[in-house]
């Protein structure tokens, strides 16, 4: 397990695994299919319930072995080749999709017959450079197998060169994944998805989100993030739960801090946080009377920090979906726009993609995060602590 440090705040923590589940490629036997679903359930390696959306998957199917004659539809006791893309929570099952990818450094390869550039890739000239080098790489390569290829932020910098030699890599991977996997059985993992903290690191430093993250294991610093090397980031990963690094970070109470209902803010404020099945709804509470400074800038300034620790805690506790904020009521429309331009600027290094929407008619403001991986309160559950 791992924790990574902003500045001396626990920003995110982190489950590292060789062999993770989402992302891994494995053959699974459909077991049943439900039309008015739209869905079919599968059973992956060790028997493990599968959901796959039939509408999403049309006409991408990868059928290794058939009971049936036809090739674009599938049918009860099929083999697929498919790729896990969220693992079990709560109420719902693993998830699977015929979408299959592999991540890499500077690209990510899959079967969509598509290039695309990554957003945060905001150089208009630089995402028209990117496209044009990665569709002539695939025709040239791959010519009639319908790979795609999308840029991922860190090709922003590199040289094509290196693109071309990454995405040909992964491509001739993918496809060897794909031809291989005839003489598979079913219910076994074909690929395993999985990364380091070195990996994870270096990831982090090529999609640009920082200038540097050093990774440090067991060792007796005397405060988080403070370190020679790395100044302002540091990712300290902790192998033994009893370890002297464990104590002297006090992450067992900055877990529990985190995790809480209430949350408190430096300024005197607070924050409620509630998951809900279909949303989590965050209250922001002033916590003393605003009218000492006026209520406006007051609340102005108290929203603005708390906008500072709800960008850290999505990440932190890996809130995703649907997110509403009541921060403290403001009249001015100048101020609401400087707290969305603020709430912006703060979620903008968060490797999920994060979309602050906007406020409704009722003052509370929308926000969305992606989801990857379940919450930090589950996989702790998972983990025994």
């Amino acid at each position: 397990m791992g924790f990574l440090f902003e500045d001396s705040n626990l920003t995110e923590a982190l489950f590292f695994s060789e062999e993770e589940k989402v992302g891994s490629i494995c053959t699974a036997t459909v077991e049943k299919i439900i039309p008015t679903m739209g869905a079919a359930f599968l059973a992956g390696p060790e028997g493990e319930p599968l959901f796959y959306q039939l509408k999403e998957n049309e006409g991408r199917h990868v059928i290794l072995r058939k009971q049936r004659k036809s090739a674009d539809e599938i049918a009860v006791g099929d083999v697929l080749l498919v790729q896990i893309q969220a693992e079990a929570q709560k109420k719902k099952q693993a998830s699977a999709t015929a979408d299959l990818s592999l991540t890499g450094e500077l690209v990510i390869v899959n079967r969509s017959n598509q290039v695309g550039v990554s957003r945060k890739i905001r150089d208009p000239e630089r995402q028209s450079e990117l496209k044009s080098l990665l569709s002539k790489v695939l025709p040239s390569e791959f010519p009639e197998e319908g790979f795609g290829v999308i840029a991922r932020t860190a090709a922003a910098t590199a040289s094509d060169d290196q693109i071309i030699e990454v995405t040909i890599i992964l491509l001739r991977k993918l496809k060897e994944l794909i031809r291989s996997a005839d003489t598979v059985p079913e219910h076994k993992w074909v690929y395993r998805a999985g990364r380091t903290p070195e990996e994870y690191a270096e990831g982090l430093v090529r999609q640009g989100l920082y200038e540097s993250v050093t990774v440090h294991t067991d060792l007796p610093w005397d405060a988080p993030g403070k370190t020679d090397e790395a100044p302002g980031y540091t990712l300290h990963t902790m192998t033994e739960h009893s370890g002297s690094p464990l104590v002297i970070f006090n992450i067992p109470v900055l877990l529990e801090k985190a995790l809480a209902r209430k949350c408190y803010l430096k300024g005197g404020g607070y924050l409620y946080i509630e998951p809900t099945e279909a949303m989590t709804v965050i209250d922001v509470n002033s916590g003393k009377n605003l009218r000492e400074k006026g209520h406006e800038e007051g609340a102005l300034a108290q929203n603005l920090e708390a906008a500072e620790e709800i960008a850290r805690l999505l990440r932190l506790r890996n809130i995703s979906g649907m997110i509403m904020i009541d921060f403290i009521s403001m009249k001015q429309s100048e101020h609401e726009r400087k707290l969305l331009s603020e709430l912006r600027r703060l979620t903008k290094n968060d490797p999920c993609h994060v979309h602050v929407v906007d406020v409704t008619r009722l003052g509370i403001v929308e926000v969305t995060r992606a989801k990857k991986a379940p919450p930090l309160s589950e996989m702790l559950a998972r983990s025994g602590d």
